[in-house]
Order: structure tokens, then C-alpha cells, then sequence
């Protein structure tokens, strides 16, 4: 199991290598993120990716799985080849490409059936056909009817821009009965994608609460994006919820990516290059101080309450321009009211109506501060000892204070530290 530190952070028992194969692509997609004619692994190379990855899988004691990507993987040279390796590894293999006809479908599931093989839609015909190229709406809708008969399991996800919004979740109804899953991630306006527009903060915002609507009827829509921890609680759980990779931002956590010419990225939307296994071991990768500073997420994110399953997205605020180090995502909706532990609960709440945001009971949190220790109070005991009874301090979830502890009958005694119910009287031990 990989954690983040020993105690309060994340921690994953998986952890997936995105493996973009080659950038060789039939299609030339408007928000496409790099363009470069990139070297691509021999097969021999590739086999050690695929046993360094299981060495360091073996070591930190999580499941392998490996996403192939592109470009369109199966354009890379090798493809089959490497897909029967994995296979005989015995790691979970799931792929991300562009509509195969059947005969490739059935010589895929020959071999074995990947986790899911997930495929690229922008909206509906006319937009999606005028991002990707002509014909690929109907090539995407052949392949979806194609592989369901034959036992393939497909997802689709989508690039959310400003133009496309509108179309989300009318496109996920148009997807029901033909795939297993519709996503989305917002774009990240690097490469082609500095071109296009993405929404405004307050319409993503209520999208995103219209989407969690539409998805507790709709089993296809799944809830990937991770500001909709922000819309409630309930959407957080919503068919277990937990961001883009599991756990939030994944980037160099859980998972990272590995470039044809053997670059490895913390995030493939954006450059974040952390080292090269043609340099370094993944483990080494991995261990090094700049993957660490990726693992560690915006420093305006780290004091917030969803962190462990948010953490906003690091490709999004470079995309805007902003350093993804220190800059929380621009479109997080949740303001930060600071308040102290002498406001009640009802001004609390009238705060939180006043700025139009969702909330909880559970949900408030009161700052990290301790306060002064207050002087003991003294008792009296048989045995002629005492014992300091110090109040419980306030609890960060509620400005209100726990009922006092019982008074603890003592008899013959010696001096000792008593621990019940959280306070701590100093005083003596029955012998």
C-alpha cells in the first residue's frame, strides 16, 4: 500500500501506469494536447517497462494496472505483442483509443478482455465531427454497437469546453444502453486546447449540480470530475465518487504517465515531467523530490476540507496560466469563511446560506487553533493525593463542548495518569 504520510493522508492499494504508446493518430482533434513526433519504444524496452512496473508494484504492495494510450495505441508497432505480455503478467489492462472494427474487437478479446476500452466523444454530431473530423460521431456509435454483443466493455468520455456544455447531459441520455459509463474532465488549455474557451465558474458550477441531478437516474453518467465533492455530500458517495484516479488528484500519487519516448509525466494534460526510465528506475521516479512536489497538490488546497478526494485539477490551473504548486483550481466554488470558535453554530450557518454554498451539520469545521490551557481544578481524594481534571477542549466539528467527565471514585492509591472519555485526571491508581 502506498501512503501519503503515516497518519491523515491518502492511501492506495492500486496504482496505474498511463502508457501512451506512440502519437501516431488518424484524427486531428482541436484540443489536442501534444502534436510532437515522439521516438517510440522497441519491444524490448517495452517489456522491461512492464517488469520494472511489477518490481515496483511487488514493493509497494499495490495492484498494478496499465492504461494504453496514444495517439491510437493500436497504431504502435507493437501492440499486439505487448498486449499478450501484460496479459500474461496478469495486470489489469484497460485501453484508451479511437473506434476499431470488429475483427479487431474479436482479436482483442482472443487475447483477453481489457477492463473496459474507452473511446472520445465532444457532443453530438455536428460539434463533435467539427472537433474530431468528419465521420467520427457515426464511427464511435458503430463501435459502441459492435463491441456490446461481443462482451466489450467500452466507456466514453468527453473534453468539457464552454461549447459543449449544453450538450453533456442530453448526450449521456442519447449513451444509455450502449456503454457502461459517460464521463467528462474539463479542459486544460494547453497544445491545440490554448484555442478553445472554457466556461464560466459559476455556470460550471451549476452544471455540475445539474449533472449530479441526471445521474442519480441515468447509470451511465458517472461522477470523475473532482469539484463535485463541492455540489453535496450525497454526490460524493454517488456510486463511489472519489475523483479523477480514486483518490482526487492522482497526479504522481496513484498514477502517473509514460510518454512514447519514455518520458514519465505526473499528468499527461499538462508538461509535468518527473524523470525518464531510460535514466531512473519507476521506484526512483517515483521517490524523487519533484514527483514528490506533484504528490503534494496546490498549497492553496491543503488546509481544505476535501483535499483527500478533490485537490482540484494541477492541468486546469496550468492551462489558466497559474503555477498548480501554489494556486487552488480557479473553478473550485467553495469559498474558505474563517471563523472562531466563539461564533454559534446558527451564525455559522447563516454565513455559509448567506454565500449560497451547500452544506452540512457535519461538515462545518473550526480552525486549527489551540487554545490557552485553562488552569486545573483541584480535588481532594481519600488518600489524601490530588488529581488536576482538565476540560475537554471544543470539538473541531462542533463550537459546542462535550458533557464534563464522571468524577472517578478513588480509594488507596498511588500517583498515576487516569485517561477516560478524552480528559485526563493526574492522580492516583488503586493498587
Amino acid at each position: 500500500m502506498i501512503r501519503e504520510r503515516l497518519f491523515g493522508g491518502r492511501a492506495t492499494t492500486s496504482f496505474t501506469l498511463q502508457w501512451h504508446l506512440t502519437n501516431a493518430c488518424a484524427f486531428d482533434c482541436s484540443h489536442c494536447y501534444e502534436r510532437l513526433n515522439r521516438a517510440e519504444l522497441s519491444l524490448d524496452s517495452a517489456l522491461e517497462v512492464v517488469a520494472g512496473l511489477a518490481r515496483f508494484s511487488a514493493r509497494h504492495h499495490v495492484t498494478p494496472q496499465v492504461c494504453l494510450t496514444g495517439g491510437d495505441p493500436l497504431r504502435y508497432v507493437h501492440f499486439w505483442a505487448l498486449y499478450q505480455a501484460l496479459r500474461d503478467s496478469g495486470m489489469r489492462i484497460s485501453i484508451l483509443g479511437n473506434p476499431i472494427p470488429e475483427r479487431s474487437i474479436e482479436r482483442l478479446m482472443a487475447i483477453a478482455a481489457p477492463d473496459y476500452y474507452q473511446v472520445s466523444l465532444e457532443g453530438f454530431e455536428a460539434h463533435n465531427d467539427r472537433v474530431r473530423g468528419p465521420g467520427h460521431f457515426s464511427r464511435v456509435m458503430r463501435f459502441l454497437d459492435d463491441a456490446r454483443p461481443l462482451g466489450l466493455a467500452t466507456h466514453v468520455m468527453l473534453t468539457l469546453t464552454g461549447d459543449n456544455m449544453s450538450e453533456v447531459i442530453a448526450l449521456g441520455d442519447h449513451l444509455r444502453g450502449r456503454t457502461l459509463s459517460f464521463t467528462f474532465s474539463r479542459l486544460a488549455q494547453v497544445g491545440s486546447g490554448a484555442s478553445l474557451t472554457l466556461p464560466e465558474r459559476d455556470a460550471c458550477a451549476a452544471f455540475l449540480r445539474d449533472y449530479a441531478v441526471h445521474a442519480r437516474h441515468n447509470p451511465v453518467l458517472r461522477l470523475k470530475e473532482n469539484l463535485f465533492c463541492l455540489v453535496s455530500p450525497e454526490s460524493r458517495r454517488h456510486r463511489g465518487m472519489r475523483g479523477c484516479t480514486g483518490h482526487g488528484c492522482g497526479a504522481a500519487f496513484n498514477f502517473v504517465a509514460l510518454l512514447p519516448d519514455g518520458e514519465v509525466h505526473a499528468c499527461r494534460k499538462f508538461r509535468s515531467k518527473i524523470g525518464s526510465i531510460h535514466e531512473s528506475t519507476l521506484d526512483q521516479i517515483y521517490q524523487g523530490e519533484t514527483a514528490r512536489r506533484y504528490r503534494g497538490g496546490p498549497e492553496g488546497c491543503r488546509d481544505c476540507s476535501h483535499r483527500l478526494h478533490c485537490n482540484g485539477c494541477m492541468a486546469v490551473v496550468h492551462g489558466c496560466g497559474l503555477d498548480p504548486f501554489t494556486t487552488r483550481d480557479p473553478f473550485c466554488f467553495r469559498a474558505m469563511p474563517r471563523w472562531t470558535a466563539r461564533e454559534s453554530l446558527a451564525g455559522c450557518t447563516e454565513r455559509i446560506t448567506r454565500a449560497g454554498l451547500p452544506w452540512r451539520r457535519h461538515e462545518l469545521q473550526l480552525p486549527r487553533r489551540r487554545a490557552a490551557t485553562p488552569a486545573p481544578r483541584s480535588v481532594s481524594m481519600p488518600c489524601g493525593g490530588q488529581s488536576a481534571q482538565f476540560p475537554l477542549r471544543q470539538s473541531r466539528r462542533c463550537p459546542r463542548t462535550l458533557p464534563p467527565m464522571r468524577a472517578v471514585s478513588l480509594s488507596k492509591c498511588r500517583p498515576s495518569v487516569v485517561r477516560t472519555g478524552g480528559n485526563i485526571a493526574a492522580g492516583c491508581k488503586t493498587l
